[in-house]
Parts: structure tokens; sequence; C-alpha cells
């Protein structure tokens, strides 16, 4: 659950402010809207006006100079002689007539002046008796002057055009004061329309507006209730965390309180087992052992599940190599097979397509164990196999994983109760195999987080099949695998810091430690380890986390702040508090790796090798295939040309036996820890070699002078001998 956030209240706040000016908007909007209206219908109407007002005054001044025109001409026929004043006087009226005429001929307005006759005959006609006259007053400009016959022509043609243009006149000042009047009305009409409309506009608007405020009213009010509910919540949410917190502290707690004695049990029983105890005593030791791995794994499975409860069951993707991931996991389950009489077997790609993919190998280990287990344990007498495959499922790659038993098998009713926590198919399986039903709830939310899918198919009497997949991610091989190609390796003696406060524990791991060769320096509490640290080399630091005086966190960023080499010495994390919350700590406080309790040889032996250079603490096998190089044979005819061939044989022969007592005296050193015992021994068998030619030996023997002698590499040494002496022999 994430912590509430009042980003939907302030969603509401940035509504209502939206609200408000959306109403702002509407109301400008509205405003604008009237004002273009109103702008539009006057325009129009003032441009109609002026048209019309402008060809009225046309056809006035046309209907005046026509009138002035005729009344010139009427006295002129009849007076008894007109002076060339006059007649110039008459040409020039005719002319101001003829350019009222074009003013109106090209003045471009409605004919019929808003009524309902057409005036454009009437006007053609005026034209036309204007015209007519033309030709007459050319004359007069060609001659300059003007007969009576002419006057009274014109006289008679403007007597008619007077009367046509006073009628066009009267018919256009009726028509245009008409058209006014209805034009009146019109706009009238359509001003109360559009008052009707503009009122109604306004009253969906108000409408808006009222409906708006009322909204946000109503989403003023909801906000500060879900304000209101934010804040309860809130608390809610701080209460529930704190007891998540505390059940989470309580599991942590009760986690180290359990693992700390736990690991000293198993570790204890451990140490006893590498004793060689007689066979009474081991079978106790292996019950002791069976029974507390038993109780490690509840532990674990309750832990996991707290894990996968609060969201907080992580992966984490790194290269993996299938086949050494199915090995170590048949490794493990291997002897528990034997218990129930089972056969356990696994199959594997010959030709693997993606012999490393990108995955969690932890987490897919713990599944395969958990499936494997469980098989074994619902088995009796029966087989229990481990196939992996390789596939393609809508077209992305993957790995199957079918864990397939024989054994007591599922009726579909109990397939359908898998898979959930504390379930298991009946009541009677957990009292006779025992188990918490978390397992199968772990492994699913697992493989779901990798990107894969889990299931199962089960006949009851005939077994169940376990599957899963994980997508094959193609990775390159690990450095660690890449280095010792796949076989065990050798650990060369380093000197080790472990910082663990109590003395149960300390006495575990040290004799793990000292088993595998290693020097021990220990500190009882965090605050020594930093002084020891500050003072001495260590080529590794076992560092416990909670420890009196000062913890585990604390002494690791106080070394990782020394000078030099002391302060950036590996330093693993061995807590029995397993929660990812303390793994995370580690990492921040510079450690490299977090080790859980109960800590056991393995796990010990797996971060020697991790966490120290290969180069300087991790050697190969002694043991490798030998065989007779140009060595051996040039120092073989060197020897026989001297000596001859019975002479050599002999000093071989002799070699053999010398090397048998040699090698018994080594094994003593190796357990004694004689070092220079050891180193004399070493020359004298490297000496011995390089006489008859074995220069490859003679190599391995020195090589054995510059590191601590185990038992393993004595036992190399005895394989190296004994093939030897099957080669000079064959």
């Amino acid at each position: 659950m994430q912590t509430i956030q009042p980003v939907s209240i302030e969603a509401l706040r940035t509504a209502s402010k939206v609200t408000v000016a959306l109403q702002i908007f509407a109301a400008l909007l509205l405003i604008g809207l009237v004002a273009i209206f109103l702008m539009i219908a006057h325009r129009y109407t003032s441009l109609q006006d002026g048209i019309r007002e402008n060809a009225l005054w046309s056809i006035y001044q046309l209907d005046r100079e026509t009138r002035k025109l005729h009344e010139a001409v009427h006295l002129s026929a009849m007076a008894p002689e007109v002076s060339a004043e006059t007649l110039k006087g008459l040409s020039n009226g005719y002319d101001i007539l003829y350019s009222r005429m074009k003013i109106l001929e090209e003045g471009a307005f409605d004919r019929k002046f808003g009524g309902d006759q057409d005036a454009g005959p009437a006007i053609a006609k005026i034209f036309d008796t204007i015209r007519s006259l033309e030709p007459i007053l050319d004359r007069y400009l060609a001659s300059g002057t003007l007969g009576p016959e002419d006057l009274a022509r014109m006289d008679a043609s403007l007597e008619p055009l007077l009367t046509n243009t006073e009628s066009l006149l009267i018919y256009a000042n009726n028509a245009v004061s008409s058209d006014r009047a209805d034009a009146r009305a019109a706009l009238l009409s359509l001003q109360l329309r559009s008052a009707v409309l503009v009122a109604l506009l306004v009253a969906c608007v108000g409408f808006l507006i009222f409906s708006l405020r009322r909204q946000l009213s109503s989403v003023r009010t909801a906000g500060l209730g879900l304000e209101a509910m934010a804040q309860d919540l809130q608390k809610s949410y701080f209460a529930a965390e704190a007891g998540n917190r505390s059940k989470s502290q309580f599991m942590a707690t009760m986690g180290h309180e359990i693992r700390t004695p736990l690991n000293a049990i198993l570790g204890t029983t451990e140490l006893l087992q590498l004793s060689g105890p007689d066979r009474a005593v081991a079978q106790g030791l292996t019950t002791i052992q069976k029974s507390g791995e038993a109780l490690l794994e509840v532990i674990n499975e309750i832990l996991d599940y707290a894990k996968l409860d609060h969201g907080k069951l992580t992966t984490e993707m790194r290269p993996l190599v299938v086949a050494e991931l199915v090995g170590s996991v048949v490794d493990i389950l291997e002897d528990r097979a034997g218990e129930n009489g089972n056969l356990m077997r696994a199959i594997y790609p010959e030709a693997p397509a993606f012999p490393a993919i990108e995955s969690d190998p932890t987490r897919l280990r713990q599944v395969l164990l958990n499936l494997l287990s469980n098989a074994l344990k619902f088995t009796q007498n029966g087989v229990v196999t481990l196939k992996v495959s390789e596939q393609v499922v809508e077209g992305r790659s993957y790995v199957r994983f079918d864990v397939t038993d024989t054994g007591i098998g599922i009726d579909p009713e109990g397939i359908g109760k898998l898979f959930k926590p504390f379930s298991q198919v009946d009541a009677t399986i957990s009292r006779k195999y025992g188990g918490t039903g978390l397992g199968l709830t772990i492994c699913k939310e697992i493989i779901e987080q990798l990107g894969g899918r889990i299931g199962v198919t089960s006949a009851k009497g005939v077994g169940s099949t376990f599957w899963f997949e994980v997508p094959a991610k193609p990775a390159e091989m690990p450095i660690s695998v890449a280095r010792s190609g796949g076989r065990d390796v050798i650990l060369e003696r380093r000197r080790v810091l472990l910082v663990e406060d109590n003395k149960i524990n300390q006495q575990v791991a040290i004799g793990f430690l000292r088993h595998l060769g290693q020097s021990v320096v220990v500190a009882n509490d965090g605050l020594e380890a930093v002084e020891l640290a500050r003072a001495e080399d260590f080529d590794l630091i076992f560092m416990d986390m909670q420890m009196p005086n000062m913890d585990g966190i604390e002494a690791t960023q106080h070394i990782r702040k020394l000078e030099g080499r002391r302060g950036q010495v590996p330093i693993v994390a061995m807590t029995a508090n397993a929660s990812e919350d303390d793994r995370q700590r580690c990492d921040t406080a510079g450690m490299n790796a977090f080790q859980s309790k109960p800590v056991t040889l393995a796990k010990l032996r797996e971060s020697l090798q991790t966490h120290v250079s290969v180069g300087d603490s991790a050697i190969a096998p002694l043991f490798v295939s030998p065989r007779l190089d140009d060595s051996f044979e040039e120092r073989r005819k060197e020897m026989v040309d001297a000596l001859g061939e019975e002479v050599f044989m002999e000093l071989v022969a002799s070699f053999f036996n010398d090397a048998d007592v040699l090698l018994q005296k080594l094994q003593r050193c190796s357990e004694d820890g004689e070092d220079a015992e050891q180193d004399h021994l070493l020359h004298t068998l490297k000496g011995a070699a390089s006489s008859i030619g074995l220069q490859a030996f003679a190599a391995n023997c020195q090589e054995l002078r510059t590191r601590p002698l185990t038992r393993q590499s004595v036992s190399d040494l005895e394989r190296n001998i004994e093939s030897y002496r099957s080669l000079l022999a064959a």
C-alpha cells in the first residue's frame, strides 16, 4: 500500500478554478455575440439605406436638370431670335443632363427601390429620349447655331421626358418611403425575435452558470469530504504500516533467535560428522542434522511467505549455468533420495541451445529443491526424475523443468488446493509427511516474478509431474565457471577475521575454517574487529551483524574508511537475520555479500572461493591425465644409452617405491601441519621424479612447496603416481 497523497483534492480545486474561468468566458462570449450581431445589422441597414439614397438623389437631379433644360428650350423656341449665348447655355444644360443620366446609369442599385414594380424600363426610356437629342446638339457644335425646327423638335422631346422623370421620381420616392416603413417593421420584428433568442441564450448561459456554481459547490463539498477521508485513511495507513513494521521486526527477531541456536546445532553436528564417529553416534548425528534441516526449512518458508505477503520477495537476475544448477540440486538431495529407497535421476539436453541464461540462480534452486523434496517425500521405492528441456512458446524461448515422481499422486480436487497458502491436499498429508503448505505458494510467486509459469499434472496412485518454465534469455558463461572449468578448487591458506560474539558459533565457524585450511583470527564484537582490521592484514572478514559495543554494520562502515588494502578487504555478512531490509543495509554499508545462518562448511567454502581472487587463492587440482612426453623419452634414451634398459627400469621401480613412502609421510604432514618436513619431502620427491624424466610431476611437487599442503593435494599426487605406474607398465 502506498502513502495517500492529496492529489485528488488538488485536482478538485483545480477543477473548481477551471469552472469559474469557464463561467467568465461564457459571459464574455455572450456579450461578444450580441455586440457582433448588432454591429452587422446596423452596418447592413446603413449600407442599403446609403445606396438607395444615392439613387433617389440622382433621379431627383435628373428631373431637375430636365426641367431646367425644358424651360430654356421652350423659351428659346418661342423667341423670334435666339442669341449665341442662349444656344451655348442650352448646350451646357444638355451636357449636365447627360452626365446626370450617366451617373444614374452606372449606379449599382435595386431597380425596384424596395417596391413591387421594376423601374428599369422607365429609366431605359428616359435614357433613350436623352440620347435622341444628341444629334441636334452635335449639329450645334458643328455649325454654331440651331434653327427654329431644331429647337421645336427639342421642345417636343423634352415635354414627355419631363413627364417620365417626374413619374420616376415620384415612384422612387414612394417606393423608398414604403420600403423604409417595411424595413422598419421587419427590423422591429427581427429585433423582437433577436431579443427573444438573446433572452433564451442569456437564460441558457445563466442556467449553465447556475448549474456550474451548484456543481462547483458540490465538488468543493465532496473535496472537503475526500480530504477528510484521505486524512483518516492516512492515519489508518500509518497505523497499519506500524503494525506491519512491528510484525516484520518480530519475524526478523524470531528468525534471529531461532537461527542462532540452530546454527550451533547444525554446525556442531557437521563438525562431529567430519571427525569420523562410530556408526551409532553417526546415526544419532544424522538424526539431529535431518531434524535441524527440517526445522530450518519450516523457518525459511515462513520467512519467505512473510516477504511475499509484504511484497518484498525479490529476485536478482544474473547469468547462471543450467547444468550446474541442476547438478548442485541433485547433489544436495541425493542422500535424501536413498532414505525412502528412491532412485533420483536428471535428464539434460546433450547439446543445449541455452547452456547459460539470465535468471536468479538462488530462487530457481529454491524452487527445484522444493519440488524435488516434495517428490521424494511422497514417493516410496520409486523414481524421481528431473527433466530439463528447451522449447519455444508463441515465439519466445523457454527452459522447462519437469519434476516427475511415481508417488501417491493427487486427485483433481486436491490439485485445485495447490499453490494456495497453508493449503495441502488433506489433513493427513500434514500429519504424515509434515510441511507448512507454503512451499508451492512461494514457488508460484518466484516463477511469476521471473516471467514464467508453473503447473502440475497428476493422477491418484500413479504419480505427479510438477513443471515450470522460465524465459531463456541467453547469457555469457559466468566467470567463476569459466575459470574453474567446472572443477573443484583447492583453497590456499589465508588469514580470515571471524567477527562473532556467540561462543558456540565461534567454535563452529573456527572448526569449519580450519578444516578448510584457513588461518583464523577471532573478534568478539565490532569494536574489536575494527581495531584488528586497522592493525593487521586480512584476506577476508566474516562479519556478524548483531553484536554488543558495535554492530556489524557500523564496524563495516569504519573498516571501509581505512586506507589502502585494509579498507578494501572483502567482508561477508554472517547473520541470523534473513530479511531483505537486512540485506540492503549490508549492501549500503559496503559489504560484499550476505550469508544467512546457519553457516555450513559448503557455504564457507563458496564464500572463500568467491571473494578471494582465483589467481591467488584457487588452484586447479593437481591431478590431470598424465602422459609420457618428449622430456621423458629424451631422459629415458639418455639413461638407456649410458646404463642400459634393465638398469633404467630398476631406477623407475625404485622411484615408485620411494614415492609411496614419501607420499605416506606427506599425508601425515598434511594432518599435523609440519611445514618444514613437508617442504623437505616435496623437494626429495621432485628430484626423484626429475631424475627419470617425469618433469610434469616434478613441477606439481614444486608448486605444492609454495602453498599449504592438504589431504586432497596429496591424494592428487598419489593418483598421478598410479597413472604413471600404469603407463610405464603397459
